[in-house]
């Protein structure tokens, strides 16, 4: 059985050939900051193209929290307008987080605004 967009809005499913054990779980934990490490080096399905997808994104969105965390701390300093975007840095992050979550308990591919295909530190 191949990926197939077709039956989900034009995203990209996972097979059953990917889906061995509990590789829903281990993706699912790679957006929990460092748990991403779990599906990159312990789980028995690190191997599985969809567990490499979201362990991928994962990192991505770690590498993005921390240099989220510089440029929040830079947009402190100016008042009010640099208090309210720092404010809500984090609030996105956690939003693509959540995304992503939900993309790997559907079983979905994900990408972070497209980012994921095309920097791949895992492949």
């Amino acid at each position: 059985m191949e990926n197939n967009t077709a039956p989900n809005n034009g995203k990209r499913m996972a097979t059953e050939a990917e889906l061995q054990g509990n590789a829903v779980i281990y993706a699912a934990l790679c957006y929990v900051c460092p748990l991403w490490l779990i599906g990159l080096l312990a789980s028995p399905e690190k191997d599985s193209a969809f567990v490499k997808n979201h362990v991928n994104c994962g990192i991505l969105l770690s590498i993005a929290g921390v240099a989220s965390g510089v440029i929040a701390g830079i947009l402190a300093l100016i008042p009010v307008v640099g208090w309210i975007l720092a404010g809500l840095v984090p609030v996105a992050l956690l939003v693509v987080a959540i995304l992503g979550i939900v993309a790997a308990v559907q079983k979905e591919y994900f990408t972070i605004f497209g980012l994921a295909d095309k920097l791949q530190i895992i492949k």
